[in-house]
């Protein structure tokens, strides 16, 4: 599984440009069966939450939430992604998008707006950390 998946996302960034992959992986990360906040207990904080910023600490202490002075991130020490995470040497870091579009989702629900989500850092490219800044 892990080879197949690293040829489609080497044949992603072969033929599609950053836009359109991360439009396609984003709309897989909606859905994605593997989330570690599934949506029964996020609606339980959501409905535990009496404002936006109340709901942005709830979700920090159930979640890879971090408040950083006015900025929300969500911050992975390792990738937890269990599509690729046994082996991720040669995965490209386009499957990150699939955990934007996962991060996106969980604050549209828990906020009841969109939010754009910014990858900073990426244990893929390389970094020590994936980080994604979260704009409330």
């Amino acid at each position: 599984m892990n080879l197949w998946l690293k040829e489609i996302l080497e044949s992603m960034d072969k033929h599609l440009d950053e836009t359109k992959k991360a439009e396609i992986l984003e709309d897989c990360g909606e859905t994605c069966p593997f989330t570690h906040l599934n949506d029964a207990n996020l609606a339980l904080i959501v409905s535990q939450a009496e404002s936006d910023q109340d709901f942005i600490d709830r979700l920090s202490q159930q979640w890879h939430v971090k408040r950083e002075e006015d900025r929300v991130y969500v911050v992975f020490d390792q990738c937890y992604c269990p599509m690729v995470n046994t082996d991720i040497s040669g995965i490209s870091q386009s499957m990150c998008y699939c955990t934007r579009g996962n991060i996106k989702r969980k604050f549209r629900l828990g906020l009841g707006r969109a939010v754009d989500v910014c990858m900073e850092k990426s244990i893929l490219a390389g970094d020590n950390e994936c980080r994604f800044r979260v704009f409330v």
